[in-house]
């Protein structure tokens, strides 16, 4: 019996493997060939070959060992930054995708998924990096991105807690301005942001949650809002601090941190000042 041949234009190739930045592992799979096959395709069509190769499938894979406090982090995180999915329907591998212009964004996941599996990063010519993390099925929980699980809706303080600092910390932002500590997300997101601002409510931390920007608005030039863009904030010193003291002990992103520590020592500073109403 010959060899199956197998058709894929040079179009296809360069969509995925450059575009996209598949491994050609990934390609095979979706094409129902190997690996060598998609390489040998790619120099065929004069399309140069990245380094690392199929060597970085032979790592091996260690199944996820966290608790929910964890697990939680790593479903907010992914919500907010992470590409997730299988090569192919029947694959045994989950691949983790990330592209982002912020070093610390990558140290997260390396922290995260190191000791579990192979994480891959590029530089590209622009300077963005490319990160891909290679793990085995017991991460399927990071799958679906459509929906808050229920064993994190149900789960304890620190559950909660924590699904929302992985959420902040991949979209989040602190700040001052005007001299006063602020915070939001803007996202498009509505379930994630309507069920975070229900629970601080529930903690007796008031923020603002609204709609910014409506579908189909004019974004600039010609373009527009691919989706309803919503803002979630909090303003509020006493409400603030709250907020802040809730999450920091699960926050992981070195910015996040830090910029959460200044607004901290802002709200102190007016606190001593006496310019800061009393509860």
């Amino acid at each position: 019996m010959g060899r199956k041949m197998v058709s894929i234009s040079i179009e296809k190739l360069r969509e995925l493997y450059i575009d996209k930045y598949l491994s050609s592992y990934e390609i095979g799979e979706q094409f129902n060939c190997s690996d060598a096959t998609i390489r040998n395709k790619l120099k065929e069509a004069g399309i140069k070959l990245r380094s690392g190769g199929r060597k970085k499938f032979k790592y091996k894979k260690y199944s996820f060992a966290g608790n929910d406090t964890i697990k939680a982090y790593m479903v907010g995180f992914r919500i907010g930054d992470l590409n997730v999915y299988r090569p192919s329907v029947n694959s045994r591998i989950l691949v983790i995708r990330c592209h982002t212009t912020i070093l610390h964004q990558v140290d997260v996941i390396k922290f995260l998924f190191g000791k579990y599996g192979k994480v891959e990063d590029a530089i590209g010519k622009t300077g963005s990096y490319h990160v891909n993390v290679y793990l085995d099925q017991s991460f399927d929980f990071l799958v679906s991105k459509t929906e808050i699980p229920q064993w994190i809706k149900e789960g304890d303080s620190a559950v909660k807690w924590s699904f929302i600092a992985g959420y902040v910390d991949a979209e989040g932002s602190f700040k001052l301005n005007q001299g006063k500590g602020r915070f939001k997300i803007d996202a498009y997101d509505y379930f994630i942001l309507e069920w975070i601002n229900e629970f601080l409510q529930n903690e007796q931390i008031n923020g603002k949650f609204r709609r910014i920007c409506e579908k189909g608005e004019l974004k600039y030039a010609s373009y527009v809002w691919k989706d309803d863009l919503w803002r979630l904030e909090v303003n509020s010193a006493h409400c603030l601090e709250r907020f802040i003291q809730g999450m920091m002990p699960y926050l992981l992103h070195v910015d996040r941190i830090k910029d959460a520590k200044i607004v901290l020592e802002n709200i102190n500073e007016r606190k001593k000042r006496g310019t800061i109403k009393s509860y």
